[in-house]
């Protein structure tokens, strides 16, 4: 055996049991943060901006979900699925909904009810994620190739995915039932005024009427 293969195998034995040791010996291997890295600072100048007409918050939903993705190696244009790269991210959530306060809501009197078509529910976007409890859950690595930024695209797809369920039907009908709730606390609070309803009792029934229903 020449000295070339005898080198190769050398360098072979030596990033097997490296990665050996990482795998069974972490600690060896642990960073430590460097004292005052962790100081924030702003990029951009902070700007204000007014939200015209005023927002209402009428209802949260939370909750937790996992983030994945996944990648193939390839060599030479074929994928090698057997040593695949996966990242699982778990996030805890919160999904504020809003109404415009600006956009005119029709009340009326019927029946001894005050009747109120009101906006549609908007989410504040992006969603809330508490950074504190995300997790990354499983972070599988191909032992022969180099990282292929999986973890990275499941970290920037968090915001993105989140809108998605924010802004979906389905989780606004989800929070329509305590948004309904508050506004019609709101409604009997600020909105009611008995002498501009004189045929309605003090303690009337208030209907609230979303677009669609």
């Amino acid at each position: 055996m020449g000295f070339t293969r005898r080198l190769a195998f050398a360098v072979l034995a030596v990033v097997l049991i490296v990665l050996l040791l990482k795998e069974q010996l972490p600690s060896v291997f642990e960073g430590k943060p460097v004292p005052g890295s962790d100081r924030s600072a702003d990029i951009d100048f902070p700007v204000v901006i007014r939200v015209r007409g005023g927002l209402l918050e009428v209802a949260s939903t939370t909750g937790t979900k996992a983030f994945s993705d996944e990648t193939d190696p390839t060599i030479l244009g074929q994928r090698i699925p057997w040593c695949r790269e996966k990242s699982v991210w778990a996030a805890k959530y919160k999904i504020t909904y809003r109404m415009k306060l600006g956009e005119r809501w029709t009340i009326r009197a019927s029946k001894g009810q005050l009747i109120a078509r009101v906006p549609e529910l908007e989410p504040s976007l992006p969603v809330a994620i508490d950074t504190n409890s995300l997790a990354n859950t499983a972070n599988e690595k191909c032992w022969f190739a180099l990282p292929m930024s999986t973890k990275d695209r499941v970290l920037k797809r968090i915001s993105s995915d989140l809108e998605k369920i924010a802004t979906s039907q389905k989780a606004k009908d989800f929070a329509r039932p305590h948004a309904r709730k508050t506004v019609v606390e709101f409604i009997r609070t600020w909105a009611f005024e008995q002498k501009d309803y004189p045929d309605l009792a003090p303690d009337a029934s208030i209907k609230v009427i979303f677009p669609g229903e």
